[in-house]
């Protein structure tokens, strides 16, 4: 049989494990810069945090000139930690406007809007400020001001009262339109652009029209804006940040709101915008499909896909028994050799699908999620790492190119990764296991992590295997191999054959007449 080969990625960037897996997991766990999830759409404030992530990392935000980014006071107070605590200003019990205050978007900048008109040029100033500084909250700010419900009869009439209240705003997209920033000002606020998208906002009794300025948009609307007939329709989520009033037609207020990031829950199929039934189900549980974008494959966990990580735990334990089932007909065991189209070699093309898996399970590890933020937004305390070797019907080589030295070889099985939130009952967690066992999971990434076996010799080198995201495990009684177990069972056939033929000659030579004795 043809072996199937993949380049390694020799990365000496990538971070040291001990273990396959559990390390990275602890890597996941503790890193603080992430962008930030929301649970079901709609349903708590824990939904639309992702909306609102803290994407600036505090070494990006400090880098910046302090004349043009001030530290926000949440830094400030974290670059005294000698402060004496009576000298430091209660945080908790500011509203969203004093905070917005302190970090220079305060009263001269909310003059510039003019309530009952669209946005203009003569308001793009503030716009620019106010995105600039919604970027840099913190998430367990958004939880503490983010108001579930929307006054809208009190925007409409009061609107000056009500400027930089955050809301919880959920909708679909009408359209989308690009917004230059002045070339002279780029380098100073650092936005080349950004987005107004025209939105249906929901409410009790039916929708309103809306405007939402943002800065990034999801990848697939980013590369698509222009498609009117594609974005019309998007289901989203967001915190919007109140900025004022425009009148629409025919007799309605509009409101305009401003936020970091627009969550996307599609609920249809697209082609064009890379929307698969898989992700239609995942989005219907809550998850930002949006966040499918940064991740990476054949490389370690980044900081962006902390996100999408959890995102993708939380939905799939959601799902109902009847949607846990396999998106593609192929299984992991299958698709590991494929060639041209297989999980190894195009891995993107699997991004988020349900697989069918079975194998040897070798190792589970309990992951302790200390994190509050996921604790809160998604009731995620922990989950549970699961090594599995699957059967293989073709050898699976990592070689560098010419070099016959660093050729690894796997013959008959592979190791897959396994992320589910909860054991079945009898299953329990260990390092030296045998348990056959079988799941359908929804592929994240190929990940690249270190193991026993391929960084053994080259620390450098790291074992590249598919990481998917189940609901739970199912015991099995017997694993199957199925090209290797018919050879098998062909080669004993043979031997079995052979053995009776040879039995049967011998009993009918042995029944030939013995000479009598006299």
């Amino acid at each position: 049989m043809l072996a199937f080969l993949y380049a390694i990625d020799l990365a000496p960037w990538l971070p040291s494990f001990n273990k396959p897996l559990l390390t990275s997991s602890q890597m996941i766990n503790h890193r603080n810069n992430f962008p930030r999830f929301t649970p079901l759409l709609g349903l708590s404030i824990l939904w639309i945090l992702s909306a609102c992530p803290a994407y600036l990392s505090a070494q990006e935000e400090t880098a910046k000139p302090s004349d043009h980014q001030p530290a926000t006071p949440d830094e400030q107070q974290q670059a005294k930690p000698g402060a004496e605590e009576a000298s430091r200003p209660d945080f908790d019990k500011m509203t969203a406007r004093e905070f917005f205050g302190l970090i220079d978007f305060g009263n001269s900048y909310l003059a510039m809007f003019v309530d009952g008109e669209r946005l203009g040029n003569s308001e793009q100033e503030a716009v620019v400020r106010g995105l600039t500084r919604i970027r840099r909250l913190q998430p367990h700010r958004i939880t503490h001001w983010l108001k579930l419900s929307v006054p809208w009869n009190e925007l409409a009439t009061h609107p000056a009262e009500h400027r930089l209240e955050i809301y919880l705003l959920t909708g679909t997209v009408e359209a989308i339109r690009r917004q230059m920033v002045p070339e002279e000002a780029v380098s100073t606020v650092g936005i080349p652009f950004y987005y107004e998208v025209d939105v249906r906002l929901d409410q009790d009794n039916g929708t309103v029209p809306g405007t939402i300025v943002v800065e990034k948009l999801p990848a697939a609307w980013e590369a698509n804006f222009e498609q009117v007939d594609a974005i019309r329709g998007q289901p989203f989520s967001c915190p919007g940040v109140f900025l004022k009033t425009f009148q629409a037609e025919p007799n309605e207020t509009g409101y305009i709101f401003a936020t970091s990031k627009i969550s996307w829950h599609p609920d249809r199929v697209d082609a064009l915008l890379g929307v698969t039934p898989a992700m239609v189900r995942l989005a219907k549980q809550g998850m930002d499909i949006g966040e499918l974008s940064y991740i990476q494959d054949r490389a370690k966990f980044e900081g962006r896909e902390r996100e999408p990580f959890y995102q993708m735990l939380a939905a799939v334990g959601r799902l109902p028994f009847g949607q846990q089932t396999p998106t593609v007909e192929l299984s992991v065991s299958d698709l590991l050799t494929l060639p041209r189209i297989g999980l190894m070699v195009a891995p993107e093309k699997y991004r988020a699908e349900f697989i069918d898996l079975a194998g040897v399970c070798r190792r589970i590890t309990r992951i302790e999620v200390d994190d509050a933020d996921i604790q809160a937004r998604l009731g995620i305390d922990h989950y549970f790492e699961v090594s599995i070797f699957v059967p293989i019907p073709a050898p699976i080589v990592s070689q560098r190119p010419g070099d016959e030295a660093s050729r690894k070889e796997f013959a008959h099985e592979y190791p897959v990764l396994v992320c589910v939130s909860e054991l079945p009952e009898g299953i329990q967690e260990g390092d030296q296991l045998h348990l056959p066992v079988a799941a359908t999971g929804a592929f994240f990434k190929l990940w690249a992590y270190r193991s026993p076996f391929m960084s053994g010799q080259e620390h450098t080198r790291r074992q590249i295997s598919p990481l998917l995201i189940a609901e739970s495990l199912k015991e099995q009684s017997q694993v199957g191999e199925p090209e290797v177990n018919q050879f098998v069972l062909v080669i004993v056939l043979i031997l079995g054959g052979v053995i009776a033929l040879g039995g049967t000659m011998g009993m009918i030579f042995s029944w030939k007449k013995h000479p009598r004795r006299r």
